[in-house]
């Protein structure tokens, strides 16, 4: 059975996926991913009679998005994994929506702020081509995908990595802090 947790913007998304099912849970939260993700997990279990010990693997949006939210699901998402002693993988939230996409052409996820983009490039086989990386200006001219989620197809292009150690995950922001730039 397989975790996904992806708390990198507004919409919450929390599935299991469970041989041929896939239960998901979704919550629109400004501020708030701290009271309502765990219990999000927690009823996915309840509700589908499903035992949090059966978990093989964790699959978790690393970033770019929200500061707070990221570290919210990464750490629930580090702390199971070590606890359990499960499998750990990360997606940042650009190749998930790429990933997602079903058209099969070459397109880009970008994520926006006020001072850039935040922008990664995958290929008609869903290869990156372009690795993430921040600009100030999109000079790519390729469709740009929806911010959506696919979690089946995200958790198929995940199912042939390697695990990460629990430890060593890392989020994936898009400005780097003023602590880590001294």
């Amino acid at each position: 059975m397989i975790l996904f947790i992806d708390t990198h913007a507004e919409l919450i998304t929390v599935a299991l996926k469970n041989n041929d099912d896939l239960f998901i849970k979704t919550q629109t939260s400004e501020y708030s991913h701290s009271i309502y993700t765990m219990p999000m997990i927690e009823s996915l279990f309840k509700d589908n009679n499903l035992n949090v010990r059966d978990l093989k693997k964790i699959i978790v949006v690393n970033g770019p998005g929200s500061f707070t939210g990221i570290r919210i699901g990464l750490s629930i998402a580090k702390t199971m994994a070590y606890a359990l002693n499960i499998d750990i993988n990360t997606i940042s939230s650009l190749t998930a929506y790429l990933v997602s996409d079903s058209k099969k052409e070459k397109r880009k996820a970008v994520i926006k702020d006020n001072k850039g983009y935040y922008i990664s490039v995958f290929d008609e086989n869903n290869e990156n081509i372009v690795p993430e990386f921040y600009s100030e200006e999109d000079k790519y001219d390729y469709r740009v995908v929806e911010e959506k989620l696919n979690v089946d197809k995200i958790i198929k292009y995940c199912s042939n990595m390697e695990s990460e150690n629990p430890h060593h995950v890392k989020a994936n922001y898009v400005k780097k802090i003023e602590v880590e730039s001294w």
